[in-house]
């Protein structure tokens, strides 16, 4: 005899005051959260520029279909060096959008958004499908769209929603009862469409679908759904691979074997324990249920199963959250049949108690994502400034452009991608692809601009650049600027400075000798600017028109004298300083300056050198930064022979900035006066 209530008994049970006001409490809560969702996702939708390295490739991909290319190419061994890692559906669902409003994130975003709130529906509607209990299927789809990984991954232009939505929407379709033909083959064919979208997705909707099948219909029916899925899916293999002349196995299994990390999944593991340990444990506790007791045993037990061996994946090279997405359906399913069953028991605390977990679930998932997802979002809003700039030094600039995480730049511009470091690396440290190519261009220096992106405390630019590129950028370009985190080389002897200036204060009447994103320190009337960046790479410019000098004995120095703006026929000079190595003794000054060189006329940011660590004394470096002074000529307009205190000038009227207040000698963000 099965342990379950009437309808009646479950509804009186369910109007228990107390049962009342804690599924309201969870409802209210998982609303909160997926309102968080909501306004991430919107924020992301409105956001012009790249969110993730993977957006800008399908992009470029949905333009060359919607031009009729193939975007499997068997041999990659000619430009453009990209890979199409992934089945086509996604990409010609976009496609359409690129052609008719030209490229952009926004369609792709808005794909993703509008398949999560699916997923998340879908999740409701197999959990209601198989108990009939509104609170645990409403529950079930909300805590969805409550994951972090969710959140976040709703808000990029990739496929891994759309193939999710689809695998869900076949499961919905196939939990229905009774189960007819029609519903089999509609069931099958969106498990074809969903594998077509990321062929991942060929291991755990397919299974669960079929265990399912089995024990709640017959065997006909599941060998059925097995021989359509397969049949249509093995055709439609066997006919692009023909079309493409084997690209397409190329490209979406082969250049997708990377290199598998046991620290990366034990990393990302890490991360979902921490941050769903109460759904985990309910997707143990729905297993050992039993198909007795628990409505979605048949389901969740190969769902569970299937999704845990995809998540494995996670440890490959380049891998993210994306590889949990499956695995946080199925644990909002598991938590939708555990509260279901948990209130059918005749006794109220067992759902009070289910529905309990599952609200604070939820609230520490929203918890994680108002802390973790949002500042990276805001992150990337903050910096669009710098990407605006950045966009556009890359429209002035020529083909090819080599870059990673903001490529795309380029793909916002109409321009096809040239490469896709991350791929082409991957397969260069497996054998499969000859860098010989790429490495010739840049040590000829044929790419007009090579941006490479660092990330804070990650050495991510080491997946994406193999060794000898990065040793062939470092011989044959030079750091110019660095935007958004963007690191923007140009080929070594092209001068002049880039085609927007570093930074200028509104209304100040010079520009800003250098970058400071780790901020600047006053201190006895010098300013030092520190940079982000490595010694001798980032860029410091003339802020001026003027005459430049530098003395025999200055390794580190400069000096370039002015027409005072502020005081007429008075001459002023501007002193750079310590741009040389740890020890002083490796010069980073501009090569076209020599010592002893004199009255060499200087243009407002011109190159003068770049940013060092010497810090005036041997055994004490300092952080990459360079030094400025503002300095009052001698009678003669020469420069003073030594800068004390009395000839040194206030430089912020000179440069727009906020001096500072209280004591000097600390590191403070860079402000302009106009913006305080």
């Amino acid at each position: 005899m099965q342990c379950v209530l009437t309808q009646t008994q479950q509804h009186d049970a369910s109007s228990v005051p107390v049962m009342k006001i804690a599924i309201s409490a969870a409802l209210i809560v998982a609303a909160i959260v997926a309102g968080l969702g909501i306004a991430h996702q919107f924020l992301a939708l409105t956001h012009r520029y790249p969110l993730d390295y993977g957006e800008a490739p399908l992009v470029d991909q949905a333009m060359r279909l919607a031009r009729g290319q193939n975007i499997y190419r068997a041999d990659i061994s000619a430009p453009p060096f990209t890979v199409s890692n992934y089945p086509p559906l996604y990409i010609a669902t976009m496609a359409p959008f690129v052609a008719w409003f030209g490229p952009s994130f926004f369609f792709g975003r808005l794909i993703s958004i509008v398949c999560a709130w699916i997923c998340a529906l879908c999740s409701g509607l197999i959990v209601w499908q198989a108990t009939r209990d509104r609170a645990a299927a409403s529950l079930s789809g909300l805590s969805f769209l409550a994951f972090p990984f969710v959140m976040r991954w709703s808000s990029f232009a990739r496929i891994d929603l759309l193939a999710l939505a689809f695998s869900l929407a076949a499961l919905a379709v196939l939990v229905h009862r009774p189960l007819n033909n029609w519903r089999l083959v509609a069931g099958a064919l969106l498990l074809v469409a969903a594998i077509y979208t990321r062929q991942s997705y060929a291991l755990a909707a397919p299974l669960a679908a079929f265990v399912w099948v089995l024990l709640q219909e017959d065997i006909r029916r599941a060998f059925g759904l097995v021989a359509i899925t397969a049949g249509v899916s093995g055709g439609l293999f066997l006919a692009l691979n023909a079309l493409t002349g084997g690209g397409f196995y190329f490209n979406v299994v082969v250049a997708n074997v990377n290199a598998w990390s046991a620290d990366n999944l034990s990393w990302n593991l890490h991360r979902l324990t921490d941050m769903a340990p109460i759904f985990l444990g309910l997707a143990i506790f729905s297993i050992a249920l039993g198909a007795q007791r628990n409505p979605l045993w048949a389901m969740n037990m190969p769902y569970l199963a299937g999704t845990s061996l995809s998540f494995l994946t996670v440890g490959k090279v380049g891998s993210n959250v994306n590889y949990a997405l499956e695995l946080c359906a199925a644990l909002s399913l598991a938590a939708g049949g555990v509260m279901a069953w948990a209130r059918r028991r005749q006794a109220v605390w067992p759902g009070l108690f289910a529905v309990a977990l599952v609200g604070v679930q939820v609230a520490h998932m929203g918890r994680i994502s108002w802390e973790a997802e949002w500042p990276q979002l805001q992150a990337r809003r903050n910096a669009a400034e710098s990407l605006q700039r950045l966009e556009a030094i890359v429209a002035a600039a020529g083909d090819p452009v080599l870059a990673d995480e903001y490529m795309g730049m380029l793909t916002l511009q109409g321009r096809p991608l040239y490469i896709q470091p991350f791929e082409v690396t991957q397969l260069a440290l497996e054998g499969k692809w000859d860098q010989k190519p790429v490495l010739h261009g840049i040590e000829t220096k044929q790419y007009p601009l090579i941006l490479i992106h660092y990330f804070t405390g990650v050495a991510v630019y080491k997946e994406r650049w193999t060794p000898q590129m990065l040793e062939a950028i470092n011989r044959s370009y030079r750091l110019m600027g660095m935007y958004a985190d963007t690191s923007v080389y140009r080929p070594v002897g092209q001068t002049g400075p880039l085609i927007m200036p570093v930074e200028v204060c509104a209304g100040a009447v010079w520009r800003l000798p250098t970058a400071a994103q780790h901020g600047v320190r006053w201190r006895d009337g010098f300013v030092d600017f520190f940079g982000r960046g490595n010694t001798g790479e980032l860029p410091v410019y003339s802020v001026a028109d003027g005459l430049l000098m530098r003395r025999d004995d200055w390794a580190d120095a400069v000096a370039v004298q002015h027409d005072d703006p502020f005081v007429t026929g008075r001459k002023v000079w501007t002193y750079y300083a310590h741009m040389a190595g740890p020890r002083g003794d490796a010069s980073f000054v501009a090569p076209d300056f020599a010592p002893a060189a004199a009255n060499v006329l200087v243009k407002t940011g011109d190159l003068i050198g770049y940013q060092g660590s010497w810090s005036g004394r041997p055994n004490f470096p300092m952080w990459v930064h360079v030094r400025f002074a503002v300095v009052r000529a001698r009678d003669d307009g020469s420069f003073p022979t030594a800068l004390t205190p009395d000839v040194l000038l206030d430089p912020a009227p000179y440069l727009g900035l906020a001096a500072p207040a209280g004591s000097k000698g600390t590191l403070r963000p860079l402000r302009c006066a106009a913006s305080r």
